[in-house]
């Protein structure tokens, strides 16, 4: 699966997700994302997520570290 901007997400909780950006920071790509409630964007649910490849498969994994949050919440928004 490609994940680009826009792009929506469902995780295998069923939660969905729209893409608000990306950024590449020491070789690993991570999205900013807002999450979908009732068919509508919930900015009480951003999250950070990075991509993790598998062989064929894309797997996006939420990331909980503070510290890395800030530095990549910084990068996200001048995207």
């Amino acid at each position: 699966m490609i994940i680009k901007n826009n792009t929506i997400i469902t995780l295998s909780n069923n939660l969905q997700y729209i893409v608000l950006s990306e950024t590449i920071y020491k070789g690993i790509k991570y999205y900013l994302m807002m999450g979908i409630k009732n068919n509508e964007a919930d900015s009480s649910n951003v999250a950070i997520f990075k991509e993790k490849i598998e062989g064929t498969d894309t797997y996006i994994v939420k990331i909980k570290d503070p510290t890395l949050m800030s530095t990549l919440t910084s990068l996200l928004k001048t995207m």
